[in-house]
This record gives structure tokens, sequence and C-alpha cells, in this order.
């Protein structure tokens, strides 16, 4: 760099400076524009109508789930001559599916809306259980019972979860606890319906009932109606949108500048554009268009002002499709469409940061509070997530319903959350937890009636797991409405007591003692599913939870894919299932015990983050410094 430009660099500097909008100025119109244009949850109303809906579509989706292992695997063992292992990979398939689906279930009900996706999992999954009523062999049921029905029920489970908390904020913890207590009660009821449907009817006759209570799961997706935008509230945004250009303007008057290629919206978001964001060739100069690959591609003024990055994206865009922006007239117009698009956009599902998040949101801010310097970094002020910010990669282009699904699996899986030694932990106890979920629900009532247990006693030990996650499922929603409560603790507590109860199976010979193990794993695995997200944010901050969420759905899907299978393997080839118990005992046992040192290796990864933060920032603002005299003569 020459003398003269550094020279020409420094002169212009305080008039750039003088012409742009401060922070505080834009956080203001940023927080005025969520005001005006975010819908405000009902916290009531028809949300509990929906509570309702999302319950019973819980109580068919996981009753099923949990139950069809202790119903169908004996039969399709008798029917196909096959061993525990391979018929157990029937319904591994179809936990492990309905858990892997949930990035994709995420990002179709983000573009479609739950209601849509939950039909379409509905008619997928009875559709499954109804083809497998013709298997000619096992292998026809891994794909009709366990991958087709396993993706279906996923798109119908994350759909459930997702509107309950879209209609809740202050009461999310009471009306999620109430929606996933469907999970228990489901389980209880389904045990007594197979038995009684195998004591009448085969399993293929069986399977066809099955298939035809699926398709009520579509009357509980009927009912979950989006949030819709007010057109009082898109036009209040516009007014708002319309004030803040003609403050740009009269900024630009003053300072002498005009427009950038006549567009009245000028870059006023680019006072912290970094280099890591890529800029399009067909943008007017200046103005930076991200990318979305990685949160590093993101400028903080983007991530905390979405609101103002999405209008100001699509008044660009607007400018090069050709439309007159020059007269007031037109652009209150143009304003107007654009808020109405940005206003959408930005009141979709996943555009919030809690969605994920079971508890009050209210907590939220505690959490934050106690994670200040990193929430402030990567958070937006408002509560939007990164997905908010779903754009096309250039002005001039629309984007298509396959660019939002693909932008939203990139933002739930990102890489980078794998490199976070917090997350991998979490992640690891997942895997190992779920690898031993499925087991007791599939092998326990065998292993009773093993050891002696009349046939009654043994099936009513599925319905006492049932209940034990009812009652578990509500003293955790009630957990995350006290932030004072340590979620981890609770979850690692209950989860190696559940392990090292399921290590004891092979030794219990009375019925009581049956009674009680189902009490313990019961609290374990449900403590484990309903803090899991309370967990996530504690330790990576509310602004990674949908990431972190996605990727443990992966994680537990895996896990679920081979768990019971292994356990099948090891009946296999030991002529009982006391060696399944021990280790997947031994599994969930370690799962918990690998998660105590989870805070103090959080909270040293949050000082490394900061310090290679404050590197990166002091690197950047001397990268940007003028060159001392001496610099510049050697530049010269």
């Amino acid at each position: 760099m020459s003398a003269e430009k550094v020279n020409s660099h420094e002169e212009r500097e305080p008039t750039m400076a003088s012409r742009k909008l401060t922070l505080a100025e834009m956080e203001a119109v940023e927080t005025e524009l969520a005001q005006a244009g975010l819908v405000k949850p009902p916290d009531g109303g028809y949300g509990w109508v929906v509570v309702l809906a999302s319950f019973f579509a819980n109580v068919i989706v996981d009753g099923i789930i949990f139950t069809a292992g202790d119903a169908f695997l004996e039969q399709w063992k008798g029917s196909f001559e096959s061993s525990d292992m391979a018929t157990s990979w029937v319904t591994s398939l179809l936990s492990g599916c309905y858990l892997l689906a949930g990035p994709i279930a995420s990002a179709l009900a983000n573009t479609f809306g739950c209601r849509k996706v939950t039909i379409l999992g509905s008619l997928i999954a009875s559709g499954g259980f109804l083809l497998s009523v013709f298997a000619p062999a096992l292998p026809f049921l891994y794909i009709t019972f366990g991958i087709i029905g396993g993706i279906g029920f996923g798109l119908i489970y994350l759909p459930a979860i997702v509107i309950v908390s879209h209609y809740f904020q202050e009461r999310r913890a009471l009306a999620t606890g109430l929606a996933v207590c469907g999970s228990g009660i489901g389980t209880s009821v389904f045990a007594h319906v197979f038995r009684a449907l195998l004591a009448n009817f085969d399993w293929r006759r069986s399977l066809m009932f099955v298939a035809g209570i699926v398709l009520l799961c579509i009357i509980c997706g009927a009912f979950f109606k989006s949030l819709e935008p007010s057109g009082e509230q898109v036009e209040e945004v516009a007014e708002i949108a319309v004030g803040y250009q003609q403050r740009v303007n009269s900024l630009e008057k003053v300072n002498g500048d005009s427009a950038i290629n006549g567009d009245g919206w000028k870059n006023a978001l680019d006072i912290e554009e970094t280099a890591e964001m890529t800029t399009s060739p067909h943008v007017a100069q200046g103005v930076a268009i991200e990318r979305f690959t990685s949160p590093k591609g993101r400028s903080r003024a983007q991530t905390e002002r979405p609101f103002l990055s999405t209008m100001e994206l699509r008044a660009r865009q607007a400018s090069m499709f050709g439309v007159d922006q020059k007269g007031l007239r037109s652009h209150a117009d143009i304003a107007k469409e654009i808020s109405r698009e940005c206003v959408e956009e930005l009141n979709r599902p996943l555009s919030r940061m809690d969605i994920f998040y079971p508890g009050s949101v209210h907590n939220v801010a505690t959490i934050r509070e106690s994670r200040a310097r990193t929430q402030s970094r990567r958070s937006s002020n408002v509560g939007l997530s990164t997905i908010s910010l779903a754009m096309p990669t250039a002005p001039g282009t629309k984007a298509s319903w396959t660019d939002d699904i693909v932008h939203v699996l990139k933002t739930m899986l990102d890489m980078e959350l794998l490199k976070s030694p917090s997350f991998l932990v979490l992640a690891t106890s997942g895997f190992l937890t779920l690898a031993c979920f499925f087991v007791p629900f599939a092998y326990l009532r065998r292993q009773a009636v093993h050891v002696g247990l009349e046939a009654d006693q043994a099936t009513r030990l599925i319905e006492v797991l049932g209940i034990t996650n009812i009652v578990a499922r509500i003293l955790c929603g009630l957990l995350a409405d006290r932030p004072e409560v340590d979620a981890l603790t609770v979850s690692n507590v209950a989860v190696i007591l559940g392990g090292v109860a399921t290590i004891l199976v092979p030794h219990m010979t009375e019925y009581w003692h049956f009674i009680i193990y189902c009490i313990f794993f019961g609290f374990g695995v449900a403590c484990f599913a309903a803090l899991r997200s309370i967990i996530c944010v504690e330790l990576l901050g509310l602004a990674r939870l949908t990431s972190a969420y996605g990727f443990l759905l992966l994680f537990m899907g895996l896990a679920a894919l081979v768990g019971t299978p292994i356990a099948g393997f090891l009946s296999d080839i030991t002529g009982s299932f006391v060696m399944s118990f021990y280790v997947m005992g031994a599994l969930m046992t370690l799962s918990g015990i690998i998660c105590i040192p989870l805070k103090r290796i959080s909270k040293w990864e949050e000082k490394r983050n900061a310090a290679t933060e404050d590197d990166d920032s002091d690197k950047n603002g001397e990268e940007l410094k003028p060159l001392r005299s001496s610099d510049k003569t050697s530049h010269a």
C-alpha cells in the first residue's frame, strides 16, 4: 500500500464515521422492529388446543415406538425363524430413523409449517406399517416398518414439539411438560392395546390396526396452526423502516454522500464487516452478503440485528429487480412489501433461538447473564437465531424451498460445534444412554418371564415404565422453571442410578424387584430426555442450542439404531439376556459418569474461546490501524 493511499484513507475516515448511525441507534431500531414485527406467543387460548393435539400425537408415536419391540419381536422371531439380533433390527430402525429424521423434520417444518409436515409424516408412517402387513421376509420389515415408519414418526414428533414452543413463552415449561406426558401415557396404553390385539389376531392384522391408528395423527396435525403476523404488524414495521430510511438519507445529505446505485438503503450494517464475509459480484460496491457457511462468516452487526440485516438485503434485492425507489411513495410501497416478507421470514418457528428450550423463556435471561460475555458475541439481542438470516445468495434470485431446507440443515448441523469439547462429551453421553434406552422396553418382559414371573406381571412392567415416565417428566418440567436447580447434576444422578439398576436386572427374581428397577430406569431416561436441552443452553449458550439439538438427534439416532441389536447379539451368543443387561447398564452408567466434570470443561472452554476471540479482535485491530511513518516509507 502506498503512502498516498494510506493518507487518503486517514483523511476520509472521520467522514465515514460521521455519516453512519451509531451502534446504539441501530440497536434501538432493531428492538423497535422486533417488538412490532415478532408475533407474541399467546401463552394460552388456542395454545392449549395445540398442547392437547401434541399430547395425543406423542401418545400414538411414542406409545408405538416404546412398546412395539415388546409386542412384536417374539412374533417376528417365530414367524421368520430368525435370531434376536436379526429381529431387533426392525424396531431399532424404527427408533433410530425416528431420531435421525429430526433435522430434516425441523427444516421441513420451518419451510412448510408444522401442520403440513405432521400430516405428511402420518401418511408416510401409516403407509409403511400397512406395507408391513404383506412382508414376505424380515428384510422387508426393515424397510417398511423400520425405515419408512421411523421417518414418518420423525416428521410427526419434531413438529409436535416445535409448535408447542411456538405458542408458549412464559408458560412453556408447563405446556411442554403436558405435551410430552403423552409419551408415558402412550407407553402404558399401547402395552394393553398390543396385548389385546395379539391375543385375538396375528401380527399382520395387528399391524393393520397400527396403520389405521397412526392416521389419527392427521387430526392432531390439523390443529398445528402457525402463528401468522397481522396486517397491522406489517404496516407498523413498514413505517419504522421508512423512518429508518429517511434518517439514513438525511445523514447522506448532511455528509454529501449519495446512495449506492441510487438505492436509498445505505449499508448501515457495514461498520463491523470482517474479511471472512464473502461479497457477491452482483451487489453494489461495499455491500456484503453472507453465505452463512459457518458462524465465522457472520458479522456481529448482522447476527445481533437480524431485522435490519434482512430488510437491508431485501431492499437491495428489490433494486436489482429494477424496482423504482426514487419517489417516497414508491419507496413506501416497496418498504411495505419488504416488511411483509421479512416479518413472515423472521416469524418462522426455527427463527427463535429458544424454540428447543423446554423451560419458560424468562429463565433464558438468567442463563444469558451468567454467560454474558459469550452471549454478547454470538446471539441476537431479540432472540433470533441465524436461521432467521436465511437469504438468497445473491440479489436478483429467489430462494427455492430446497435452498431454505439446505440452509436450515447447515445451521442445525454446524460443524464448528464438533470442535467443542463440552459438546463432544455431551454427545458421547447421549450416544451411550440411547444405546441402552430401548433395550429394557424390548427385553425386560422376557427376562422377567425367564426368572419365573407370571406373564401378566411381566407385561405390567412396561406400564410401570410408562407411568414412571409421566411422573418424571412432570417433575422435570417443574425443575425447568427453577434456575437454581442444577439440571446437569439431576440428570447425571438419574442416569447413573438407572444404569446401575440395569446392571442389577439379572439378579432380580421377585416382582417388586422389577417394579423398583422400572422406577429407577424410568426416572433416568425421562430426566435425560427432558433436561438435555436445558443442559445444552447452560453449557453451550442459547445461540448454539439449535445446532446442539440437531447434532444430538444424530448421535442419539445412531445409538438407538445399534443398541437393541447389540443386546440381541449378546443374547444369541450367550443364550440369555444376562450379558445384555450387564453391558447396557454399564454403558448407561458410564454415560452419567463422563458428564460429572462437564461444568469445569465448559468453563475452561469458555475462557479459551474468550481469549481466542480477544486475540482475533486485537489482530484485526492491528491490521486496520494506519501504518506508522516508518512503515509508510517502506511500503511506498
